[in-house]
């Protein structure tokens, strides 16, 4: 038995896709990790703990699971997170359940969306999410979704 042994075609495609996922996962982890292209911050508004998390080169796929991390990290409170790529701006809310009798991710979604020039977006009262294209907005959503709560 000599010779290489050759990669068929099916199996190329395979390690390429593979690659091509971890590498995604490294380069969403650099950006987790730097504290300049990823910006939390925690703030209590009426009794309600909220994260403001902002997201510089991240592609709004990867939104969900920040809700969902940010939401086991406040244990209880609601979580806005917005991810920024080209001229893509995606916004996801995440609401822990108990909240989700006072409040509805829904709205705080398309209240976003309509500022970052998007379309309304959709989901359920404790995960919404929403796109659009104006990433200088960003902070002006904060401060609209700030007075809802």
């Amino acid at each position: 038995m000599g010779g290489k042994p050759s990669l068929d075609q099916s199996d190329q495609k395979l390690l390429i896709k593979n690659l091509t996922k971890q590498l995604e996962t490294l380069s969403v982890n650099s950006i987790l990790n730097d504290k300049t292209k990823n910006k939390i911050h925690d703030e209590v508004i009426n009794g309600t703990k909220i994260r403001f998390q902002n997201i510089e080169g991240l592609p709004p796929k990867e939104l969900r699971k920040l809700v969902d991390n940010g939401k086991k990290d406040l244990g209880e409170g609601i979580v806005v997170v917005f991810a920024y790529k080209d001229d893509k701006v995606g916004v996801a809310v995440g609401i822990t359940s108990k909240l989700t009798e006072k409040y509805d991710a829904v709205k705080f979604v398309k209240v976003s969306s309509e500022i970052i020039g998007g379309q309304g977006g959709g989901g359920r009262k404790d995960f919404a999410q929403a796109g659009g294209q104006d990433q200088t907005k960003i902070n002006e959503a904060f401060e609209k979704i700030k007075k809802l709560i």
